[in-house]
């Protein structure tokens, strides 16, 4: 099945215009030391600036383009925009390949649309239905597509060790607000939406009804379905409009970086000064705390494990304000790693979305400097382990501290991050590592 998006403008349809190349691709190789594709596989001939030459070729000799070296190129990328942000030429592929798939769309394209904007029903009903379906460890594609469809149910093995004792409602100062949840938490996490609507009210924020909202779009735009895109951001426009343009307030980085793309969308119908007040009015929901006060109880065993998603682009608002409550208790690899969802590069070439993942993971599972590799078994007020007192060499002593081993949590501000790196967990001492959105660990 096709779509006709012919009213679109491709990058292969016509000649580079003159901004273009002054633009062009100058292999810098800037964007290969961050693009997780690369990182992951080591192949050259995947880095953006490979793609971005193949790309020039191709428009240079047009009639070696067709649909199958067009799905070919796109499915070696994941969208996650690193390489746009590193580039000094402001280059940005995810976008050239969106248009890419969009000027050669195909079943992918068809099926991505209805799986994101038809989901309402199918979302809940699949993952309900993963509850019947056996743990199972395999690496085929049936395995692992189970595996993705179990990530959608809530976990109900996460503690809640963060805890609100005082909400500061100076900041909110009974401002409206409309909570944008997202597909995710609307549809399959539901426990994310209902604990931000009263994380929002106990600050003092006059919540709004957002029945009209729906996907942000970028996941449509990134899997070459402009037209859905557009339809989706207007109908989010339009409820902002509707509500008279209260705050809009998200708690999913993808979700964040989707809407505040709409101020630079010249094909929405924006009054003059409204795309400024959109700006402002978007806000992170780990912003909004003011000078509240929590109270943390994790057991001195659990390494919690924080995965910074692409999205936010190096600016993670949550990860500020966890390491703020967590302290030494939460950690961040040293450099962040793509967790491989790639939104429509599920549908063609998991594979490489596995292969990303796995890097990430390898990433996450390393120690923290900060905890010890041997959990103390009992501890002096000031940390130190008991066994201290008796003699190094005794192996009985060396035993007791083994005897404790670290626990992996790993949570995140993302809802594709959270269901990707749910799907793809490792064990660790025998146990799934256990996934979480960093409301997952929050009671209100």
């Amino acid at each position: 099945m096709t779509q006709d998006n012919s009213h679109k403008t491709t990058p292969e349809a016509k000649g580079p215009t003159k901004k273009e190349r002054e633009a062009a691709c100058i292999l810098c190789g800037k964007c290969v030391s961050v693009c997780p594709v690369f990182l992951a596989t080591k192949q050259e001939e995947l880095t953006p600036k490979a793609k971005q030459r193949t790309i020039a070729s191709l428009k240079e000799n047009t009639q070696k383009l067709n649909v199958t070296d067009c799905n070919k190129l796109a499915e070696m990328c994941i969208s996650c925009g690193k390489c746009a942000q590193t580039c000094p030429q402001g280059l940005n592929f995810p976008k050239q390949l969106a248009n890419m798939r969009a000027a050669h769309s195909g079943w992918r394209q068809w099926v991505w649309n209805r799986w994101v904007n038809q989901g309402t029903v199918l979302w809940p009903m699949l993952s309900t239905l993963s509850k019947a379906a056996p743990d199972s460890k395999g690496k085929n594609e049936t395995t692992r597509f189970v595996q993705s469809i179990q990530a959608m149910q809530s976990p109900t093995d996460i503690p809640p060790y963060i805890a609100i004792a005082k909400y500061d409602q100076e900041l909110a100062k009974g401002q409206r607000v409309l909570l944008f949840a997202g597909c995710t938490a609307n549809r399959v996490q539901k426990s994310w939406k209902k604990k931000s609507e009263s994380i929002l009210k106990n600050l003092g924020y006059q919540l709004l009804p957002a029945k009209n909202l729906t996907c942000c779009g970028l996941t449509l735009e990134h899997a070459g379905v402009p037209d859905a895109a557009h339809k989706s951001r207007m109908q989010n426009l339009r409820a902002w409009r509707t509500a008279e343009r209260p705050l809009l307030v998200t708690f999913c980085a993808t979700c964040y970086l989707g809407l505040a793309e709409y101020a630079h969308d010249e094909s929405l119908d924006w009054a003059e000064g409204e795309q400024k007040a959109w700006t402002n009015a978007l806000r992170p929901l780990s912003s909004l705390w003011g000078n509240s006060l929590f109270t943390v109880d994790t057991p001195s065993h659990l390494l919690i494990r924080y995965h910074q998603p692409c999205h936010w682009h190096g600016k993670d608002a949550d990860y500020a304000w966890l390491k703020e409550v967590l302290y030494e208790e939460i950690s961040a690899p040293d450099s962040a790693s793509c967790c491989g969802m790639g939104g429509i590069a599920q549908l063609g070439n998991r594979n490489l979305t596995r292969t990303v993942a796995s890097r990430c993971w390898d990433n996450l599972l390393q120690k923290p400097l900060k905890k010890d590799d041997s959990i103390p078994c009992y501890s002096k007020p000031q940390g130190n382990c008991l066994c201290d007192l008796y003699d190094e060499e005794d192996e009985e002593t060396l035993e007791l501290c083994d005897e404790v081993e670290s626990t992996y949590l790993v949570i995140t501000g993302c809802s594709g991050c959270t269901l990707q790196l749910r799907g793809t967990a490792p064990t660790h001492n025998g146990e799934k590592i256990k996934v979480g959105h960093w409301l997952d660990i929050l009671a209100p």
